[in-house]
């Protein structure tokens, strides 16, 4: 017997903005923070000094665009087995004073947990209980996970974010802090099916990292919080970090805060021992973690894995190409940008109001570990932190010209087979639009339009020498990976040619994008009808289908919506507050939607964490009539130029959107592409 909600809004919107901002922090594509100049001496070979260490790190703390980020952190710095330093910044709970104590407040770590779950799979391992490439099948007592695929699913795949699992977030992992919802039955419901062959492709993917924790739990015949105190926080002396919200454990929680800096409800994790994102801690504590990560497993006397597990851990070897780092058993590599030459692994952490992160550079046996207590203002220090870490520390040495390879160019028909969409393989609304050139490709995405040059076959590098790479599934099948570190990208099949749009129509390429989306599959039609306005219903449908989250199982709220074919997008537009009633219960579902309602949708969309983490709103010229409450939402559409060739500003910037007019279909598919 357990309590959780069904599908409550506020646990959809929670669990939807954490997944949102968790993929495009881990994975966006970050404009290189200004460089500070520091007047202390540059050491040699990474920190050594605590007094140093203290100085630099205050120093960062003490910038005035890291203060205007700021409600609280913990930073810890170790090397050569020595902690140089844990200490904190800001507060713990502002309203109450009370300061952040490294060795006391308590941070939730998010998925760090993951690197603590890999490493629970691996004691097994060594023991011969499990074997990493044996089919899972065996170790789930009697579960059976659907697989349309006849390849076996193991627990490297699991390990490695390459399950192929068509769902791989719950509809909700967060909810009041009594609720009491166990491992074993979240893993049941909330049963993917294998739809990729496992091992071909990478999607970020909580979910298989709490059916690792099922598993570790069923070999082991023990919870698998206890399996994790008994075999790695005592051994250790982590004797302030747990895997359980207790009351006692919240009274020593940090208070989270949202985008906007206000203060959350703490809340419990789903599962309550959620191997995927249920680590609370504190700075002391993570900072004997890296030491035994970086010293073969070993703190003092105690040894948590051997030195070959660590090694194979911390192995970054299942990536789109073999020039571009990827991921190894709970580890990854967020910022390789930023590495200055050196071998980095880490593993960054984000949930309701916290965010952290855990960087380990092995061959210099250094680590540096961050967490806070704020959720999107606070997005930037971490990668501000460590290229500040790294630059100060391990700064880049230049490349002698012998060691530099030429770099292939292939002609714009070499290239071809490249074009296309590629959709993220998480989050679906992010797309990039690939056109071949000679010697190279334009890539446009959310960001903007990218020309990459070519370096070796299938390897690409932008202006600012960030890599991409392509991979060749086989059976046509192609992915990319560029500026999204938390999946990669599919080629979508070409289009199905409507009769009513020609190539050299102006909306084309929108409207064959929503096609290839798969956004139009409840409208199958030879033709598209692109100057008829979209309904209400339709808008929402396509908006919902490009966010990929589940739908809502809630009856229909809308008495008019109940024999629509979108009746549960609607319900779930609702949940998340995206959308609202017309008059009484009504909804209106077959009503053209005007533009100005769109605009309200889209801009709610972004506010609440659809593919842009951070997003606020915007403010723009506008000319023409807008109701006073679809202001900020239409301002905010046309000032991130979401629309087609319909709206042109004039000479002076302003626009005249049109806002009371029906948003016609093309004019909606031009929406969606720009997007997010």
């Amino acid at each position: 017997m357990y309590i959780r909600s069904a599908f409550p809004a506020s646990k959809i919107r929670k669990s939807l903005l954490a997944l949102l901002i968790a993929t495009l922090f881990n994975a966006a594509l970050f404009i290189p923070p200004a460089s500070y100049a520091t007047e202390t001496k540059v050491p040699q070979g990474g920190p050594s000094d605590p007094k140093e260490t203290e100085s630099f790190i205050d120093g960062f703390f003490n910038r005035a665009d890291i203060q205007a980020k700021l409600a609280g952190a913990v930073i810890a710095v170790v090397k050569d087995d020595q902690t140089l330093l844990a200490k904190g910044y800001g507060y713990a709970d502002a309203e109450r004073q009370i300061p952040v104590d490294p060795d006391k407040t308590l941070f939730r770590l998010a998925s760090l947990s993951k690197t603590f779950t890999a490493t629970a799979v691996m004691q097994l391992a060594e023991q011969h209980k499990v074997d990493l490439d044996r089919d899972i099948g065996g170790y789930l007592n009697g579960l059976r996970i659907p697989n349309n695929t006849g390849a076996p699913l193991t627990l490297k795949q699991l390990m490695t974010h390459t399950s192929g699992f068509d769902q791989t977030e719950a509809d909700t992992d967060e909810g009041a802090p009594q609720d009491v919802y166990p491992l074993e039955a979240f893993v049941k419901d909330n049963l993917p099916t294998v739809i990729r062959k496992p091992g071909e492709a990478f999607r970020y993917d909580n979910y298989a990292y709490d059916l690792l924790g099922y598993i570790v739990q069923n070999v082991s015949a023990k919870p698998f919080d206890e399996i994790v105190a008994d075999h790695i926080f005592t051994p250790l002396g982590m004797t302030d970090s747990y895997l359980i919200l207790t009351p006692d454990v919240q009274k020593r929680l940090a208070v989270p805060h949202d985008g906007a800096g206000e203060p959350l409800a703490q809340y419990a994790t789903y599962p309550n021992n959620s191997p995927d994102g249920g680590l609370m801690s504190t700075a002391a504590d993570m900072a004997r973690f890296m030491r035994a990560e970086l010293n073969g497993g070993k703190l003092g006397e105690a040894s948590i894995l051997s030195a070959q597990s660590i090694r194979d851990m911390q192995r970054l070897d299942v990536s789109i190409h073999p020039d571009i780092p990827g991921v190894g058993y709970g580890f990854e590599s967020s910022f390789p940008e930023y590495a200055n030459g050196q071998t980095v692994i880490d593993k960054a952490g984000v949930s309701s109001g916290f965010q952290a992160q855990m960087w380990l550079l092995p061959e210099r046996k250094t680590g540096l570990f961050i967490a806070l207590n704020s959720a999107q203002q606070a997005r930037t220090i971490r990668s501000q932190l460590f290229k500040s870490f790294m630059d100060h520390y391990f700064p880049k040495s230049p490349i002698p010209p012998q060691e530099t390879a030429p770099p292939i160019s292939q002609t714009k028909d070499q290239l071809r087979r490249l074009e296309g969409f590629y959709r993220d393989l998480r989050l679906p609304m992010w797309h990039y639009d690939v056109v071949a050139q000679d010697g190279g490709l334009l890539v446009t995405d959310s960001y903007g339009t990218h020309r990459l040059k070519q370096i070796k076959e299938l390897l690409f590098e932008d202006e600012a020498g960030r890599k991409a790479a392509f991979k060749d599934g086989g059976e046509g099948k192609l992915y990319f990976s560029y500026n999204k570190a938390d999946s990669w990208s599919e080629k979508l099949p070409g289009p199905k040619p409507f009769s009513d749009v020609p190539d050299n129509h102006p909306y084309a390429r929108f409207i064959y994008y929503v096609q290839q989306q798969g956004m139009l599959g409840k409208e199958d039609s030879l033709a598209f009808s692109p100057d008829q306005p979209i309904t209400r219903a339709q808008f929402v449908g396509q908006l919902l289908k490009l966010s990929d989250i589940p739908l809502s199982p809630e009856p229909v709220s809308f008495a008019d919506t109940a024999q629509s074919p979108y009746a549960a997008e609607i319900q779930t537009a609702l949940a998340l507050g995206l959308v609202n009633g017309t008059t009484g219960d009504a909804f209106e579902p077959d009503r053209p939607i005007t533009r100005q309602e769109a605009a309200v949708i889209l801009s709610r969309a972004l506010l609440l964490g659809f593919g842009s983490a951070g997003a606020v709103p915007l403010e723009a010229a506008l000319q023409g009539e807008t109701d006073d409450w679809a202001l900020e939402g239409v301002q905010t559409v046309v000032a991130r130029g979401y629309y087609g060739p319909e709206v042109v500003p004039d000479a002076t910037g302003a626009v005249d959107y049109r806002s009371k007019q029906p948003m016609l279909r093309k004019e909606a598919a031009a929406m969606f592409y720009r997007f997010p």
